[in-house]
């Protein structure tokens, strides 16, 4: 659902597309990179051999700046996935940190006000909410909140995005990415 979530608004995103170069690609590379990963995503009932297919898929497929960040943060998630039988909200936040860190290293000029910025604010809001709730669709709903405020900040954040009125279309696609995961929930 939340890879169905970027591909169906993919013009949209393509549309606002300024940053880093106003080539209009941002939802066609996003659509792509999580093309090859539905495509060749092992649904496994371990978390682990899923997560591996994925990781695996987005690097192989990715395109583009946002293609590229977004097969990182699959691949973060991939890395540090704790050798537990099951996913719970303290060790899903912990994994999501872990994972946006792996995303910024990886990234060799990180740049803020993107979609690397919403990750690390989304990130920092499940870190809080863990310690409020265990259910996963309030923590998800929640820290969804947090993502949209930081996606609506990129437009104050980038010069660019701020002359164009409009927020950074990489972050915007990572947000339909979670809100794709909260219905999904």
């Amino acid at each position: 659902r939340s890879t169905k979530e970027v591909i169906e608004n993919r013009k949209e995103l393509n549309k606002i597309n300024v940053f880093p170069v106003p080539d209009g690609d941002t939802g066609t590379n996003l659509s792509r990179t999580l093309n090859m990963v539905m495509e060749n995503v092992i649904a496994d009932k371990s978390v682990k051999t899923t997560l591996n297919s994925m990781g695996d898929a987005a690097l192989r497929g990715a395109i583009g700046n946002s293609g590229i960040i977004f097969a990182q943060f699959i691949n973060g998630l991939k890395e540090n996935l704790k050798a537990e039988k099951r996913l719970n909200v303290d060790n899903f936040a912990e994994m999501i940190d872990n994972a946006v860190d792996y995303t910024y290293q990886a990234i060799s000029e990180p740049v803020e006000g993107t979609m690397l910025t919403v990750m690390k604010d989304w990130s920092r809001s499940l870190e809080e909410l863990r310690a409020k709730t265990d259910d996963f669709e309030e923590l998800m709903s929640e820290s969804l909140k947090t993502a949209r405020e930081s996606l609506d900040n990129t437009k104050n954040t980038l010069e660019v995005l701020k002359k164009a009125h409009v927020v950074d279309s990489g972050a915007l696609g990572f947000v339909y990415f979670l809100s794709g995961i909260l219905e999904f929930i």
